[in-house]
């Protein structure tokens, strides 16, 4: 099984407050840790017009699919010592 690297093509699809599915492209950037949830962090892409380049946070609970189009390298793991969480 593949997993979700940074640098990542994809686009995510997310219910939204009022059932309708929510598009995001992308190039996925990392997990971010919102309140009680985790986060997928997207800089969208050209198809969001004005907003390319811009960050957008998709909680995980609202996540109703992923098409990876295009899966980057996985690169070498920080040391445990070096990560910094916040909570």
């Amino acid at each position: 099984m593949k997993t979700l690297t940074p640098g990542s093509k994809c686009v995510i699809y997310a219910v939204s407050s009022n059932e309708d599915i929510h598009r995001t492209s992308g190039i996925f950037q990392g997990y971010v840790p919102l309140g009680e949830d985790t986060s997928l962090c997207i800089e969208l892409d050209e198809s969001h017009g004005d907003m390319k380049g811009k960050l957008r946070l998709i909680p995980i609970s609202s996540i109703a699919a992923v098409d990876i189009i295009e899966l980057a390298d996985d690169q070498e793991e920080e040391k445990e010592e070096e990560k910094i969480y916040y909570s």
